[in-house]
């Protein structure tokens, strides 16, 4: 796809999205305010709320730019929103509470700068997820979260502006190999962070692909929606430069701005939140006291302090870990025992059919 019809594709796709988000504002406010008043409520007394979770919900319903994209993913179907908003909102509590630890998986360009369209500009160096998949997982959660915070941040500072929706990722291929291509790490995106995250992405430039990469494609966009596949584009250098201009790139992308690791970025900048900490779940695998709340320090991210030890998180915790250990075995010896008496039911109704007599340990109940 060259560049003049590149360009075209995704004005298109922005003017679209954003006469979608016009449109639909106020079913965008009226969602806002079901989720502040009976929403919320109901899950502070499921869930039993500290004052700062609260806000730290709160904070993410507020968010009008989100709440607009689970809308705009459901079809705007405001029942299915609302259920899916819900669900993740649980989620959020339970198990994403981390969103101010640092992370560096994602590079984000600072404003003003960003693509033709105002969007900003994301970089990801691929071969940097080839860590523990967990570790990857959990980082990358982290760095998407801290990304919305960021987009939020730039619509309040820029209220007058148009609004920013989505951005723009540039993720380079450089240093990674087809063997360490990993279809779980793909499914895991589609099936947890998509429906988390709906609608952040407004295209995806894979940098530095080569023809070995073609199979693994062709693989890949199978799995993927129409949608999705229809954001990823394959720019040469000279096709980024000629989108995005120099002053918009950095130095060893071909563009005028230092080297990347030299650019600040906004995603690990201390202002972007002002809490002084942040609570760690406690079967975290960010958590150095697993199955015990933990809090950690936004000024110095390597000290965490236990919190509360409660028997009730110790009986918790050591039933989950059972289970992660016998729970399959578990379920198969479930499953043996329903075969068994299955079967064992199904020959004494074929004896008594056929006027076999049934001895007393085989009579039917």
């Amino acid at each position: 796809m060259n560049n003049g019809i590149m360009r075209s594709v995704l004005q298109d796709n922005h003017e679209t999205l954003i006469n979608q988000y016009e449109a639909s504002l106020a079913d965008v406010w009226a969602l806002q305010s079901t989720l502040n008043d009976e929403v919320l409520s109901h899950v502070a007394q499921e869930l039993a709320l500290s004052d700062a979770d609260h806000t730290w919900a709160k904070e993410w319903i507020s968010d009008t730019a989100t709440i607009f994209r689970f809308l705009r993913y459901h079809k705007f179907i405001r029942s299915f929103a609302l259920e899916a908003i819900h669900t993740t909102l649980v989620w959020r509590l339970n198990a994403l509470r981390l969103s101010t630890l640092p992370s560096a998986l994602f590079h984000c360009l600072p404003p003003p700068i960003c693509d033709p369209l105002g969007r900003p500009l994301v970089f990801l160096h691929l071969s940097e997820l080839l860590t523990c998949e967990q570790t990857m997982m959990d980082g990358f959660l982290i760095s998407l979260e801290r990304l919305r915070i960021h987009m939020r941040s730039l619509n309040d500072k820029y209220a007058n502006h148009e609004i920013i929706l989505q951005c723009v990722f540039v993720v380079d291929l450089e240093g990674l190999s087809i063997q360490s291509f990993n279809l779980k790490i793909l499914t895991w995106f589609m099936k947890e962070v998509v429906p988390r995250y709906p609608g952040m992405f407004a295209a995806v430039f894979l940098l530095n692909y080569s023809w070995t990469y073609a199979m693994t494609w062709s693989i890949v966009k199978c799995l993927l929606p129409n949608s999705a596949v229809a954001r990823v584009f394959f720019p040469s250098r000279e096709e980024l430069l000629q989108y995005c201009s120099p002053s918009a790139l950095p130095s060893n992308y071909g563009g005028a701005l230092s080297p990347l690791h030299l650019v600040e970025d906004p995603l690990n900048s201390d202002d972007q939140t002002s809490a002084s900490s942040v609570f760690i779940p406690p079967r975290s695998s960010l958590n150095p006291f697993f199955g015990y709340p933990s809090v950690a320090s936004l000024s110095r991210p390597h000290v965490v302090k236990q919190g509360r030890r409660r028997k009730r998180d110790l009986l918790l915790t050591l039933s989950v870990l059972w289970w992660r250990r016998w729970g399959a075995r578990v379920i198969i010896l479930f499953f043996l025992i329903a075969v068994s008496l299955t079967r064992k039911r199904v020959r004494g109704v074929n004896r008594w059919m056929l006027g076999v007599p049934l001895s007393s340990g085989n009579t039917l109940q």
